[in-house]
Parts: C-alpha cells; sequence; structure tokens
C-alpha cells in the first residue's frame, strides 16, 4: 500500500508538518529507548554487540527530548512573538518534579527510619543535595539506584539553558553557540579534550563519567532537526534525505547495524555514528506519519510503554533489583527471567504512579499553556 504522506508535493508535506500538534510514533520511540535502558540493567544474554549497549536508549531519549522541545519553544515565539520561560518552567516543573522529588523524599525517609548508621543512608544523606539540585550528571555521591539520575539531571540543564537561548538570542547566535557546543561535545566524545578534563578535575576524571560517555550532542541533534524542519527549504533537504519511502526502516536497520560493530569502546566516530543515525531515524518517522513502522510505534500497548516511561526510568532499578530478590527466592535462571520480571514490574509501578500520582499534576499544566 502507497504511503500518502511521501506522494504529497514537498509543499503540503512541511504546511501539514508545520500544523501537526502531535507526532506519531514518538511515543513508541520512548518505549523503545526505556526497553533498552531495562535491558540494560537486567541480567541479559550478549549474543550480539547491540545486547550490551541498551545504554544507547538514554542517548534516544536526549535526541527526541531535543527535537520536541526546541520545537515547542520555536513555534510558541513564532505564533506569539515571544516564548513565556515562566509558563514553559512551570510545565517542565509539574511533569518531571513531582515523580522524582517523591522517589528521592520517601527513599531519604525510608533509609533514615529503617537503616540509621548505615553506610548507604549515609551516602544518600550526604548526596541529597547534589540529587536535589540536578547536578548528579557532574557529580557521583553514590547512593543505592540513584546512578541513572545523571541523565535526569542533564535534562534539567538542558531545559534550563536552552529556552534562554531560544528566546532571547537571535537565530546568528543561537546557530554559533549550537556550533560551538557540538564541536565541544565532539572533542569530548572523541577524547581530545581529556587531558585537560583531567588536569582540571583530577586523575581519570574523564573516565567513567556518564555524561562526557554520552555528552550533550544528540540533545544537540535533537535541536538542529527541530530547527531544520522549521524552515519549508531546511525540511525539503531533510524530507530528501529521510523522506523516502522505506526510510524508518532503511534506518533503523543501520542504527541496528552499527550497535552491532564489535567494539570494547564506543566513544568517537562510533557514537557520533549511532546518534546522526538515531537522530535521522527520528526525522524518517516524524516526515512519515503514515509509514508502516509508524504506525507500529503507534500501536497501544507500544504507545502506552512510552507514555509511562518518565517514571519508568524513575523506578526501573528498583524492580530489577525487587526481581533479583524474588529469582534468587525462587532459584529461577537469572539471565533469562530478570528482565522480563522486572520489566512488567516497572510497567505496573509506573503506571500506578502516572494514574494515581503524576497525573494530578499533569493536569494542572493547562493553566501554564497560551
Amino acid at each position: 500500500m502507497r504511503n500518502p504522506t511521501v506522494s504529497l508535493p514537498a509543499h503540503q508535506r512541511y504546511d501539514a508538518y508545520m500544523a501537526r500538534k502531535h507526532f506519531p510514533g514518538l511515543d513508541g520511540i520512548r518505549a523503545v529507548a526505556i526497553i533498552g535502558v531495562v535491558w540494560h540493567h537486567s541480567a541479559r544474554p550478549d549474543f550480539l554487540p547491540m545486547f550490551a549497549r541498551g545504554f544507547a536508549g538514554v542517548d534516544l531519549f536526549f535526541v527526541l527530548s531535543g527535537f520536541l522541545i526546541a520545537t515547542l519553544l520555536i513555534r510558541e515565539k513564532a505564533r506569539h512573538g515571544r516564548i513565556s520561560l515562566r509558563n514553559f518552567w512551570a510545565r517542565r516543573f509539574l511533569r518531571l518534579m513531582p515523580a522524582y522529588y517523591g522517589l528521592l523524599i520517601a527513599m531519604l525517609a525510608a533509609y533514615v527510619l529503617f537503616k540509621p548508621g548505615d553506610p548507604d543512608t549515609a551516602r544518600l544523606v550526604e548526596g541529597f543535595p547534589v540529587y536535589a539540585l540536578y547536578l548528579s550528571n557532574w557529580f557521583h555521591p553514590g547512593a543505592n539506584n540513584l546512578g541513572i539520575t545523571w541523565s535526569l539531571a542533564t535534562e534539567e540543564q538542558f531545559y534550563l539553558v536552552w529556552p534562554l537561548i531560544e528566546a532571547f538570542a537571535a537565530p546568528i547566535a543561537a546557530a554559533g553557540f549550537w556550533v560551538v557546543a557540538l564541536i565541544v561535545n565532539q572533542l569530548v566524545n572523541f577524547g581530545v579534550l581529556d587531558p585537560a578534563i583531567n588536569a582540571a578535575f583530577g586523575p581519570c576524571a574523564a573516565e567513567g563519567s556518564e555524561i562526557l560517555d554520552a555528552t550533550f550532542t544528540p540533545i544537540l541533534f535533537g535541536v538542529g532537526l527541530a530547527h531544520l524542519l522549521n524552515r519549508a527549504r531546511g525540511f525539503a533537504l531533510a524530507a530528501r534525505i529521510a523522506g523516502f519511502r522505506f526510510a524508518p526502516m532503511v534506518f533503523a536497520a543501520a542504527l541496528l547495524a552499527v550497535a552491532n560493530i564489535p567494539a570494547a569502546d564506543i566513544s568517537g566516530a562510533m557514537r557520533l555514528a549511532i546518534h546522526v543515525l538515531m537522530t535521522l531515524w527520528i526525522a524518517s518517522i516524524v516526515l512519515q506519519p503514515s509509514a508502516q513502522m509508524t504506525k507500529a510505534l503507534e500501536w497501544r500497548p507500544v504507545a502506552y510503554i512510552g507514555a509511562v516511561s518518565y517514571g519508568m526510568y524513575l523506578f526501573h532499578m528498583w524492580c530489577v533489583h525487587a526481581a533479583s530478590v524474588l529469582i534468587e527466592k525462587f532459584s529461577l535462571p537469572l539471565v533469562w527471567t530478570q528482565f522480563p520480571i522486572a520489566l512488567g514490574a516497572t510497567i505496573i509501578v509506573s503506571a500506578a504512579s502516572f494514574h494515581f500520582y503524576e497525573k494530578q499534576f499533569l493536569d494542572l499544566r493547562k493553566r501554564f499553556r497560551k
């Protein structure tokens, strides 16, 4: 069956894109990302190199976040002539912080009450300001099951800085900032700045830091995609590159192929290639809302996982731990059972959090929309 989106003239495809408020398939991409992250933190069979690289799901989240947030800001400025930073930050607060701070406070109370004097409690208490201020992508307090908060901190720093650039910087200045930021991040990615980082922050500071592994590159690529698609000429270029009929399948296959290249360390060219292919894959889904892969990503169970993926990211480490306890108790095979048990438990916990807790705050966001 012919894809009707591809058969439209370029200007009609662009007009349809600009009029679209919801992008089909993106919740499905969130589902792919979070399933990869849960897989990465579970015991698993690593038959293929990509099976050991579920951590790249975070990079996929970053590209998607950069694209969606920048698109939102660009369109608000075009529609109203300005960006309401107050409204933007209020919406982000209501979306992200109730669940995050709820988890932090619940953990702190539980550890203080039930594990007083324990080293785990001491690490959480001492590191609490770092977690609360979203600085854990630069500092490592080491509290149990909070190592994943580095990516949340990275996103929050993006939400703080980039809206200011979109709101106040001239287009040429914003583009210059984007280019310089991308170059700096690639110098980190290729290890060029390792000596300077180690000299400033101590020996081996450039090793083992998640933010220095992933860098802000995928978020910047998402921002760049948003700006490219926002202009008619940029949209036409993107449509030629990533809008052909089988583009979603081609770029998904290319991403899987690169992810399966054997390598002990994927930093440098390989990680850059993964980020580029993630961006092209997302672009192809956005450009083809009627494609078969887009429809597959819109399948209700998949889209639902994407809708609750934020809670899944917050809670999945606890579910992985609970799964390991259950597996040990019943002497189940760890490698084959931890992931499905952890994934199922994570979906249930996150769905409960979303419907009975987070949604109360999400409903308040309409007060901060123009």
